[in-house]
């Protein structure tokens, strides 16, 4: 078992606030446009990268104040839709767990057909091959 109390083992946001690991991630709230976050010390740190570096917005916090641009604040609206993205292989990926959520612009494709299915049980024959809806 991974443990939480190891910060070698934690992930995004990765501090001991949270203690997050791959196998104890979350819960979390991916931001969407137009949602609007109350700026609280535990909110900042989920959501400081994503604002600061994809949306590209100049967000600090200063004893426990907000300043967006050097305007006090005390919420953000998200300008974009983002999304959480897992790895193939669950317990070995480098996915959201470890660098957070992906901006809807960088997605570049959909996936169309179910190439591969299996579970501890097997294939799943059924699934192999069928058009994604």
């Amino acid at each position: 078992s991974i443990s939480e109390n190891d910060p070698v083992n934690w992930v995004y946001p990765k501090n001991k606030t949270f203690g997050w690991t791959i196998d104890n991630w979350g819960p979390v709230v991916i931001p969407r446009k137009g949602m609007t976050i109350e700026l609280n010390p535990r909110n900042f740190q989920i959501y400081q990268r994503t604002i600061n570096l994809l949306e590209k917005q100049k967000i600090k916090e200063k004893e426990g104040i907000f300043f967006l641009d050097e305007e006090c604040v005390s919420t953000y609206t998200f300008r974009n839709n983002y999304y959480f993205m897992m790895g193939d292989n669950r317990s070995n990926s480098s996915d959201s767990r470890y660098w957070g959520f992906v901006p809807e612009e960088y997605i570049i494709g959909k996936a169309l057909v179910v190439l591969f299915s299996k579970d501890e049980e097997g294939f799943k024959w059924r699934r192999i091959l069928r058009v994604i809806r």
